[in-house]
């Protein structure tokens, strides 16, 4: 940072009798109250505390590392999802969350000792190029990639955006050719479909991407040319889909609601609260719906299944979800030159007004994925971080006791260890006869 801390210690005094140095005055004004003073002198201690450190302890010691150490060590002690990031962290988080790598477009596997194109998106540059799910690639600029690792062959097909690869195709019914493609930024599709056991099924990996519930819509519409029409049930699978954008989680509820609220958000203040609502003109209408949720389903994936389950759309299986009933708002510092602060700034609560943070989603059919073989498995949630935040006392004690009696099934000891046991009975019990009656009564409880 350039600065020692023992001239940090006169600058901040100096900030504490009310001089500027240079810096507006709204930034550093002098105290106006008693409670103004005693935090500037206590900025004051704190930097005669790391000047002495700077230069007595042991060992030399990282002036920038401290700083940065000590400014996150104030924003954990809120609670565990506020932080600060560097900013070149900062740069590779925006880089992250938005999914980005230059390629073409395609998601791949290998078969017979080539690439296997699985799904090209509709905006890529592979699908402009006339690629299709089923074509294979057998050599990428005229070497092949015939038993290659997957991983080196699709690294063989990345680069900077706007250069150009050749690539030669194999497509049924037709010679191979060479494909010339310029790659470019891609966003990773977070959804993958299939259809499974006669049902629809969807997973969805994260909801930390701007286009979610488009390549959800996609998949549904996938699904539906696969079928043949209109699905006779879906699986929505959010089993360890972390969270991610707010907005994505309207937008996918809006999927399977016409209209009506999803969530509601409370703040600090008043004017913070605000409800969201889904839009109108569902997309699976009359479809039966079952959501599958874990330990680790956090956050959006909880907004959604507790927005489903309240407006009786879906049946919930799985077990307790995570927890995470706040949001986060990003604070860049001088527009990401100096980092950004992530800080808690609201809490979110279900349609009928339930509170998740620290207590989560309890399942409507609550299927455990492991034997039941007496042992005590650990689980980290919310309410087991540092210094989470406090569940509202809402609905939280009936909420507990639901959680602590419903009834668990585990999975058969004999059960193959390659198979999904919560997938299979999900589809089975989306399948059932009484499947309407059971989504009813888990509405009415």
């Amino acid at each position: 940072m350039g600065l020692s801390f023992r001239k940090f210690v006169k600058f901040t005094s100096l900030v504490a009798l009310g001089t500027t140095i240079g810096i507006s005055a709204a930034t550093f004004a002098a105290p106006k109250s008693g409670d103004n003073a005693a935090i500037y002198q206590q900025l004051f201690v704190f930097a005669d505390a790391l000047a002495h450190i700077e230069e007595n302890y042991i060992e030399e010691v990282d002036s920038d590392e401290l700083l940065n150490s000590a400014l996150n060590g104030v924003l954990q002690a809120l609670d565990p999802h506020s932080h600060y990031s560097l900013p070149e962290t900062f740069v590779k988080q925006q880089k992250k969350s938005r999914r980005e790598y230059g390629g073409l477009g395609i998601e791949v596997s290998m078969e017979d000792g080539f690439i296997l194109i699985g799904h090209a998106n509709r905006q890529g540059p592979a699908a402009r190029a006339g690629l299709v799910a089923g074509d294979l690639i057998t050599h990428v600029e005229n070497i092949s990639i015939k038993d290659k690792v997957l991983d080196k062959a699709v690294e063989k097909m990345r680069g900077l955006a706007g250069d150009p690869i050749t690539i030669t195709v194999k497509s049924v019914g037709r010679l191979p050719r060479d494909i010339v493609i310029i790659r470019e930024v891609i966003q990773g599709r977070a959804v993958r479909n299939r259809i499974f056991e006669g049902v629809g099924y969807i997973y969805l990996e994260t909801f930390n991407n701007a286009n979610v519930a488009r390549d959800m819509e996609e998949a549904i519409d996938i699904l539906e040319k696969e079928h043949g029409g209109k699905l006779p049930g879906l699986v929505f699978d959010l089993r360890g889909n972390g969270g991610g954008l707010l907005t994505q989680s309207v937008d996918v509820s809006s999927l399977f609601l016409d209209g009506g609220e999803v969530l509601s958000v409370r703040g600090r203040d008043a004017d913070d609260n605000d409800r969201y609502h889904a839009k109108r003109g569902e997309r699976l209408k009359g479809v039966p719906v079952v959501v599958l949720i874990s330990g680790t389903s956090a956050s959006a994936s909880e907004i959604v299944a507790g927005a489903l389950q309240d407006r009786g759309r879906a049946l919930i299986i799985g077990t307790q979800s995570f927890g995470k009933g706040s949001v986060q708002s990003v604070y860049p510092l001088r527009g990401g030159e100096d980092g950004a602060l992530r800080l808690t700034t609201n809490r979110y609560f279900t349609p009928s007004g339930r509170s998740i943070q620290g207590l989560g989603i309890t399942p409507d059919v609550w299927i455990e994925s492991f034997p039941d073989d007496g042992k005590k498995r650990l689980s980290i949630r919310e309410s087991s971080l540092p210094n989470s935040l406090d569940a509202i006392i809402l609905k939280t004690e009936g909420e507990k006791i639901k959680a602590k009696n419903i009834k668990h099934e585990y999975r058969p000891k004999d059960y193959p260890k390659d198979q999904d046991y919560q997938l299979r009975r999900a589809v089975e019990i989306l399948k059932s006869k009484d499947f309407d009656q059971k989504l009813k009564h888990a509405f009415d409880k």
